[in-house]
């Protein structure tokens, strides 16, 4: 039986050691069947859970905490669809695609279909609203990032460091390799649902034209 998860309470917050995104998905949807929590966060290697303390103490939110997560299996993880998000990897929006290509030594021309093979799964959101940090399961060797960060990249842009990669959901500074770019847009403040994509979701890139991307309903790039 795996040892019981470490918590600290910090103000209204409770922070949840886990071992990996497995068990953070099925702790993140053990949790949401109690209204108790205000806010439930899934990261890399934890959760975050915030209460309200005019509601439940400090020591009874940590006690009821470990009380939902006994007995958890990665049974309980996530099982939704699979979503498809468009890309463009025009040299123009990619211009990390030659140095990534010759990090996996594969052809540069083969990156596009080498990418739209891999599903990826949402580990959690995080750097800016509606950034996106994925995990592919599939072998893939050390890309490393840039060894000089970015001072712009662009909103929709696919960065790739290896097994992991992500999605920048507004322009802003960066050092992660660059292999396309798509037109949907991460974060919506006035949308039901602000962020476009959640910790658990399964993705799936498709290449598009650069005519399509541009032409791409309330695309995010021209």
């Amino acid at each position: 039986m795996p040892p019981a998860p470490t918590v600290h309470i910090c103000d209204d917050w409770i922070s949840i050691d886990l071992p990996d995104w497995k068990m953070i998905l099925a702790a993140r949807n053990a949790l949401s069947s109690n209204n108790c929590w205000t806010e439930i966060v899934p990261g890399l290697d934890s959760m975050a859970v915030q209460f309200d303390p005019a509601r439940i103490s400090p020591d009874d939110a940590a006690e009821l905490v470990m009380d939902q997560m006994r007995g958890l299996t990665v049974a309980a993880t996530d099982s939704r669809s699979t979503m498809t998000i468009p890309v463009c990897y025009d040299a123009e929006l990619a211009p990390d695609c030659q140095f990534v290509a010759e990090k996996l030594q594969i052809p540069v021309e083969t990156l596009p279909s080498w990418h739209e093979a891999r599903l990826q799964r949402v580990t959690m959101l995080g750097f800016m609203p509606g950034f996106a940090y994925l995990q592919s399961e599939e072998p893939c060797v050390t890309i490393g990032r840039l060894s000089s960060p970015r001072q712009l990249v662009k909103a929709g842009s696919i960065g790739i460091i290896g097994q992991q990669s992500c999605i920048y959901s507004f322009d802003s500074p960066g050092g992660w390799p660059i292999i396309g770019r798509t037109p949907l847009r991460l974060f919506d403040p006035a949308g039901d649902q602000p962020a476009l994509l959640s910790a658990g979701q399964i993705i799936r890139f498709e290449a598009i034209s650069r005519e399509a991307l541009e032409n791409w309903p309330q695309a995010t790039v021209k």
